[in-house]
Formats: C-alpha cells, structure tokens, sequence
C-alpha cells in the first residue's frame, strides 16, 4: 500500500511540474500562426519551344546552352539532362546477321534468351542496314577473279 501511495505522488508532482502557471492546465499553447500563406510548388510543365523526339518525350535547350528531356509519365511531367548519345544509329545492328531473302531481308540477333529474328522488305532498310547486307553479303559471296 506505501509504494502505491510514492508512487502516486511521484505521478502528481510530475503533473503539477508540467502546469503552466496561472492556468492550472497542462495544454501546450497552439503556435503562432503566420499571416502569408505557404505557396505550393507549379507542377513542371514542359516549354512551349521544346522539340518532340517520339514516345512523350520533348527535348528543349536552356538559355545557358543545357539540354533537358521532358517526359509525360502517369505521375506528371519529368525533366532530366539529356545524355550525350552519338547519333550513330549502326550501334545497335552489333552482332546482327543479315540475310537476303529475294525481296526481303532476314535479320537475326543472338541474345540470352535466345535468337531474336525479324524481316524486312528490302524498300523498307535505312541506310545502316543497307551497308550491313552490304557487307555481309560481300563476305559471304567473296570475289573470285
């Protein structure tokens, strides 16, 4: 019964130490609060002057020369600094074997998950892939003199 009775007044002495003076409460006093309100961030919006580079993507240049790229995402707008890619679109035909096949071209790709195999109509290659039928064919049908 006496530690009960210590250690109720332990518990009133702390609560009696926490009452503001004067009000006999223990509520805190709400902060002040400041006449100019917060301002909420403008979601990005992407410049009138960019350029569409394909699948939702813009590509703008600031007034102190940086490139950006503006995606539309289902979160909104995106922005990131473009990345320096060389423009050499024969990259990506490394490692692809080309075929004639009359009026199309068989074109094959080893990757992990297997062989990727496509065709198109000869009318329909660019440039790059013209000069690898080009070559591969040249390799494959060796001038004999």
């Amino acid at each position: 019964m006496k530690n009960a009775l210590v250690i109720l007044a332990i518990t009133a002495a702390t609560l009696a130490g926490q009452a503001q003076p004067g009000t006999g409460t223990t509520k805190a006093k709400p902060a002040a609060r400041t006449t100019a309100k917060a301002t909420a961030p403008q979601p990005l919006t992407i410049p009138a002057d960019a350029l569409p580079a394909g699948n939702s993507s813009y590509t703008w240049t600031d007034k102190q020369g940086q490139r950006w790229v503006f995606a539309k995402t289902p979160f909104g707008v995106m922005k990131s600094e473009a990345a320096d890619i060389p423009s050499d679109s024969s990259a990506s035909l490394v490692g692809v074997k080309a075929t004639d096949a009359g009026d199309k071209v068989l074109f094959e790709h080893a990757t992990p998950f297997g062989p990727v195999k496509w065709e198109k109509n000869k009318a329909d290659l660019n440039e790059d892939e013209r000069k690898l039928l080009a070559t591969q064919a040249s390799a494959q049908n060796p001038k004999q003199d």
